[in-house]
């Protein structure tokens, strides 16, 4: 019984890791990629406070785009063949020397990101805050893995 409890301990820490590495991956490429162009820090609206709802629906936003990033990315791979090139959703530029099925295919990966940020309940000025705001605060990091670990459980 021991061993079997240690080994779940060992997967939950594994599974912890996991969404842990992802986020910060993601979070990295979302940075860049950012939904919408960046938000004018001068828009108080943008500044507002973060609540427990916010978090889930950023975490779950996140799992759901990190998803749909991986399909993307399979699909162009499968399409060129070299390792994708970095692909921004805020610098349409970074599309143009891509194959027409590529560009394609990055365009629908932003599109879907941006009208899922706004179907959860996030704008995408609130989005890309909390996104800014995750890079450089730990508890609120801490929080978004703790959302995205009890997601991932309940499913």
């Amino acid at each position: 019984m021991v061993f079997i409890h240690c080994s779940l301990l060992n997967l939950n820490r594994t599974l912890t890791r996991s969404l842990m590495a992802s986020l910060l991956a993601l979070i990295g490429i979302l940075h860049g990629c950012n939904i919408v162009p960046t938000f004018s820090r001068q828009d108080p609206s943008s500044i507002s406070e973060i609540t427990e709802t916010d978090i889930i629906n950023y975490a779950r936003i996140v799992l759901t785009i990190e998803s749909q990033r991986q399909i993307a990315y399979q699909k162009i791979e499968d399409i060129v063949d070299d390792p994708p090139p970095e692909i921004a959703c805020d610098r349409p530029k970074s599309f143009r020397k891509l194959p027409n099925e590529v560009q394609k295919i990055a365009v629908d990966f932003c599109n879907n990101s941006k009208t899922l940020a706004k179907q959860r309940g996030l704008t995408a000025s609130k989005f890309n805050t909390m996104t800014e705001k995750a890079q450089g605060d730990k508890t609120l990091k801490q929080q978004i893995q703790n959302a995205m670990v009890k997601i991932q459980q309940e499913k």
